[in-house]
């Protein structure tokens, strides 16, 4: 049966690029040019004894100190460069017949896998996932396997912080021969008549046998409940090495549908049989639900006209680079819904998989881009990997095909977008596709108009006039606004780079949050907007460059701690009535003095106190809202807001006193001892009263005992080069984050954070017992493997040591031990010599290094550097440790066995894996 195994756990890892010695002689380039053969760091010998051990998701840029001198601005200063990782795997012999695939999620940037000593795959985007067969290369048994990746990050896509490394999950599937395919599912439900809908299931069969297979497919369809409502059986055939595709349509009455609100999701069991035995089975969640998109009123989701309310995002997140894990894409997600924002934009990149079933999950809907605007092989495959891998998800409603082109406005580029659309719409014809546009709106023979959707960067002046000329073409505000803020700060400072929280800075290409909204809700042929952007984010640090090293974009910070602008997104967003009082109420030393005071509000009429005092009641434009310079006097800034005269809602601001404590909040309760689950722990700064202190920067160290572990710290401060991997971080503006990951266990985890000035405060976070994920485990001995075996068999005793000419490819065989015996020794007599060579380290030759062969049959002599250490005789296979403490050990030390056989011995030779231990101490 399918088996789908985590490929994250105990990776080894190397920062730097590896140098292989040049090695010109025939021996070196004959064996480097077969399969198997790569040497360097791909191979089975490569020493990687003194590697790191790292899990995944990783991304080594962003535990790399900041380089100003050397460092790119869009980067974040960040270096990037090459790093390898290697890891060691067993398989059972009852795999032998499977299918097994490995799947990458995502790995940046472009990426060269290794299977024992031969490359198997090339990535060229860091964003795609992609799969790779693997069932022709692999060992079963004792002998493990060795998967390598070479991650160039040197090589950059986008012009923001990207990460460095195996970023995303890796997984390994072990299927059997007659199987659904990767990606073989396709489940396109359509709306009928009336409540009656078609649920359309695409299933991809493939027979890897070398014989013709007949079998049924099973499709049901599961309510989340458990309650299967639909279910259609099918019959097939597939020739050996064909793949088949299937059609089945399950109807349904009155389903529950999937929408931003209410996101009700369906499982798609599918159940290969044969002979009515299930031999394979696969479950796909999606949802019901009806997009139309109309160019005078926008967006429809099923049947209800819906604005637009979007966000642009990268993927990184404070304290943890772009190595996220699974909880974090579902807490940035939960922090934009309770924003009001329905619509998230992958910028400019696929997502990790992860976030979209977070947006399945949370009602959100997703605009999928695409990378890299091509339309080669390479460029095509890219777009056909978005959509196989994301078109079973409901949230997915667009797809983007690019952002902000130099082609866009050209006949070159009209060309390549309809081959890409093309791509796409082979695959999936029930998305409006469309690009991302900062120019070329106007062009006849550009990509526009062969756009379902024509997506606006900015350009807001440009809506009537496009709308003019294409009236019959859908719009949408694929990018917009481009403010400036800094989070808790309420004066603009150039010289500290921080923005004020007022919705008045601006980049010179942008808009104000108002501006921007008020131009696209007051066009009901503007579906929606996607804001730039729902959190900072690492690099591009516009307008300014160091110290800055993230943007001021955002809504929320690199955490998801609000600004002031997230609440006034709630005013324009939400409903129900949102009062917020934008201005800080804690200014030291400026009693008297004039300060300013915004408000937030989606209410008709709001009322300003200052200590009791009504000093404003008001009528409120939500697209200007109310500012106000008032004398600061210490005490209760209270904001009421009103709706048909009533009271509907207030906020206080209320002068803090020192800080002196800290407030701990985590994202969930609980955290899964799993190994893999994650907790986001908010901290603030608090006074005596337990009142908020905005203005604390205070250094605070903390520790960790339990279950867990620290994967990362941030404050949100896109001015501040604190390594986010140490154990201590400043407040900024009252404001601290931590990122903790479960290890494998169920103790409490107990965090300790110690501030200066501030009382030690001690979190308990529960740990629930749980099993770990499946996974694959790894294998850390190194083994030998490149051996050489003679030819002929001599009758008479040869010398072991003997030299081997450099050329010699022919009266010596290259031979893999591990597969086990050599079929050429059985009933023979005489003797043979194995030859091979391992490169010592020092700490290696001072651990005590010992040989252990699994599996030797015969009368063997074991010779290092051309000393005997060890003789066996044995009719049949048996171990042999060969201590080598004491040996003086060279550089290149050489191994000789010379085995002598009989006609009458059992599995005659090595026939076994030869691995190198240490003992250490």
């Amino acid at each position: 049966m399918r088996e789908r195994l985590s490929m994250d756990k105990d990776w080894l890892f190397h920062l730097g690029d590896i140098a292989i010695p040049a090695q010109n002689s025939h021996k070196a380039v004959y064996g480097n040019a077969k399969a198997g053969g790569l040497t360097g760091a791909a191979s089975v010998e490569w020493n990687d004894n003194e590697w790191e051990t790292v899990n995944l998701p990783h991304d080594w840029s962003y535990r790399q100190p900041f380089d100003r001198e050397g460092g790119v601005p869009d980067f974040g200063y960040k270096p990037r460069g090459i790093g390898w990782y290697r890891k060691k795997f067993k398989l059972s012999p009852s795999d032998n017949g499977k299918q097994l695939l490995l799947e990458f999620d995502g790995i940046a940037t472009h990426a060269t896998v290794y299977l024992n000593g031969s490359i198997l795959e090339r990535s060229f985007c860091g964003y795609t996932s992609f799969v790779v067969d693997i069932t022709d290369r692999v060992f079963y048994g004792d002998r493990p396997n060795l998967l390598v990746v070479k991650a160039d990050a040197s090589v950059s896509e986008g012009w923001w912080y990207e990460g460095a490394g195996i970023y995303r999950h890796v997984w390994l599937t072990k299927k059997n021969a007659l199987s659904i395919a990767h990606r073989g599912v396709w489940v396109n439900p359509v709306k009928l008549d009336g409540e009656s809908w078609l649920t359309n299931v695409e299933t991809t069969i493939t027979n890897e046998r070398e014989e013709e297979a007949r079998f049924e497919l099973l499709s049901r369809v599961v309510r989340a409940d458990g309650e299967v409502v639909a279910e259609e059986i099918s019959a097939g055939v597939a020739k050996a090495g064909e793949a088949i595709v299937l059609k089945q349509e399950l109807p349904l009455v009155s389903p529950l549908l999937w929408d931003v609100d209410s996101p009700h999701l369906y499982r798609l069991e599918s159940i290969l049989l044969e002979d009515d035995e299930r031999c394979d089975g696969a479950n796909t969640s999606f949802g019901y639900r009806t997009i139309t998109i109309c160019p005078d009123k926008g967006f429809y989701l099923n049947g209800r006209r819906l604005k637009i309310k979007g966000t642009c995002n990268h993927q990184d997140h404070a304290g943890i680079g772009v190595a996220l894990p699974d909880h974090v894409h579902e807490y940035r997600i939960l922090r934009l819904k309770q924003m009001g924002s329905n619509a998230y934009r992958c910028a400019h990149h696929n997502p990790a998989p992860e976030l979209l079933d977070a947006c399945d999950r949370l009602g959100m809907l997703v605009m999928d881009e695409n990378r890299n605007f091509d339309s080669s092989p390479e460029g095509l495959r890219q777009v056909e990997n978005m959509v196989t891998r994301d078109r079973n998800h409901p949230s997915v409603v667009f797809y983007s095909l690019y952002n902000e082109e130099p082609l866009q406005g050209t006949p070159i580029g009209r060309n390549m977008f309809k081959r890409m659309k093309e791509a796409v719409l082979r695959l999936d014809n029930t998305r409006p596709i469309l690009g991302a546009m900062n120019g070329g709106v106007m062009e006849d023979e550009g990509t526009v108009d062969v756009m379902d959707i024509a997506g606006f960067n900015y350009m807001h002046g440009g809506y009537d006039r496009f709308h003019e000329k294409h009236p019959g073409q859908p719009m949408i505000g694929s990018e917009t606004v481009s403010a400036f803020a800094t989070r808790g700060n309420y004066i603009s400072d150039t010289g500290l780079q921080f923005f004020d929280s007022f919705d008045r800075e601006k980049a010179n290409w942008g808009n104000t949050a108002r501006e921007s909204w008020q131009a696209i809700n007051t066009r009901d042929f503007m579906m929606g907007t996607f804001v730039w952007t729902g959190f900072d984010y690492r690099g591009e640090p516009t307008p300014y460059e160091w110290p800055s090293v993230s943007t001021h974009f955002g809504i929320l910070d690199t955490c998801g701690f609000p600004k002031d602008s997230y609440y006034l997104y709630q005013a324009f967003w939400l409903d129900e009535p949102v009062v917020h009082i934008a201005g800080g109420w804690n200014w030291p030393g400026k009693e008297g003095e004039l300060v300013t005071v915004m408000a937030h509000t989606n209410c008709e009429e709001v009322a300003l106190y200052v200590n009791g005092e009504l000093r404003y009641r008001e009528n409120v434009d939500i697209y200007e809202q109310r500012q106000w310079e008032i004398l600061y006097e210490p005490g209760t800034l209270r904001l009421e807001g009103y709706r048909n005269g009533k009271l509907v809602g207030v906020d206080e601001k209320i002068t803090p006193g020192a800080p002196c404590s800290l407030r701990v909040e985590a994202s969930k309760p609980a955290l899964l001892g799993d190994g893999r689950d994650a907790v986001v722990v908010n901290v603030y700064a608090i006074d005596a009263e337990g009142r908020f202190v905005e203005t604390a920067n205070s250094l605070v160290a903390f520790s960790i005992e339990g279950s867990g572990v620290i994967l990362g710290a941030g404050n949100g401060n896109p001015n501040s080069q604190e390594p986010d991997h140490l154990q201590e971080r400043r407040l900024f503006n009252g404001c601290l984050q931590l990122i903790v990951g479960s290890n494998a266990g169920s103790d409490t985890i107990t965090l300790t954070l110690q501030g200066e000035g501030l009382q030690a405060v001690a979190h308990a976070i529960p740990v629930e017992s749980v099993e770990e994920p499946p996974y694959v485990p790894s294998v850390h001995e190194r083994y030998i493997n490149n051996w050489l075996l003679t030819q002929d068999i001599a009758l008479q005793r040869p010398d072991p040591n003997v030299e081997i000419h450099p050329t010699d490819m022919n009266s010596w065989e290259k031979v893999d031990v591990s597969f086990g015996p050599q079929q050429m020794l059985q009933g023979a007599e005489g003797y043979v010599i194995y030859r091979s060579s391992i490169a010592l380290t020092e700490r290696e030759r001072s651990s005590n290094p010992y040989l252990y062969f699994h599996a030797v049959s015969g009368d063997s002599e074991i010779y290092v550097d051309g000393k005997l250490l060890a003789k066996q005789a044995s009719p049949w296979p048996m171990t042999v440790e060969v201590s080598l403490d004491g040996v003086e050990l060279g550089e290149e030390t050489v191994l000789s066995v010379l085995v002598g056989i009989k006609p009458d011995m059992y599995k005659p030779g090595i026939n076994g894996a030869v691995s190198m231990g240490l003992r250490q101490g």
